[in-house]
């Protein structure tokens, strides 16, 4: 085979189309993670959505820089797990930003009996599902955001763990018919 048959050949690849949504991921903190896994978990948290087409980013930081961010733009004087920011909304075109913060998924992964990347994963995959148009302020649409986790979550191959009384409240809700 020619060497231009070979080139015109690897530049014809029908196995997958391109993706139209783009997911960039900065780690600006010194652990080290999966970048691969946030940015499956953002694709996962939008796939089914109206959205799409465009780009996300995602930066991976430390307290001291969400807190900064969360005072600036929110007016929240503390640290907090996720911000995100839809800056082009336009089904089925989504332009956003997820920040998520390695300290507090840390503290928090100790306190629920799993790994902190699995904590930063459903810090991600929330702050992509409010992209997407979830909420959470109410305890209706608080379980459904909750229900889009553990799905996203499982696609992921993530399960939270026994005993995290998150998700306890979510069993307590489906059990009694809330």
């Amino acid at each position: 085979m020619s060497r231009a048959r070979q080139t015109e050949d690897a530049l014809i690849d029908d196995s997958e189309p391109p993706s139209l949504l783009q997911v960039l991921v900065a780690n600006e903190t010194d652990v080290s993670l999966d970048l691969q896994t946030i940015e499956a978990a953002v694709k996962a948290a939008l796939s089914d959505s109206a959205y799409d087409q465009g780009m996300v980013s995602v930066a991976i930081v430390d307290d001291p820089t969400i807190h900064e961010l969360n005072r600036q733009y929110l007016q929240h004087d503390y640290p907090t797990d996720v911000l995100s920011f839809a800056l082009e909304d336009e089904p089925p075109r989504i332009v956003g930003e997820i920040i998520a913060s390695v300290d507090t998924a840390e503290r928090s992964a100790l306190e629920y009996g799993w790994s902190k990347y699995d904590e930063l994963h459903l810090y991600v995959v929330h702050g992509a599902l409010h992209l997407a148009g979830y909420g959470d302020k109410t305890p209706e649409s608080a379980a459904e955001m909750q229900d889009a986790e553990l799905s996203v979550l499982a696609t992921l191959g993530i399960r939270p763990a026994v005993g995290d009384p998150r998700w306890q409240r979510k069993q307590v809700r489906k059990e009694s018919g809330l």
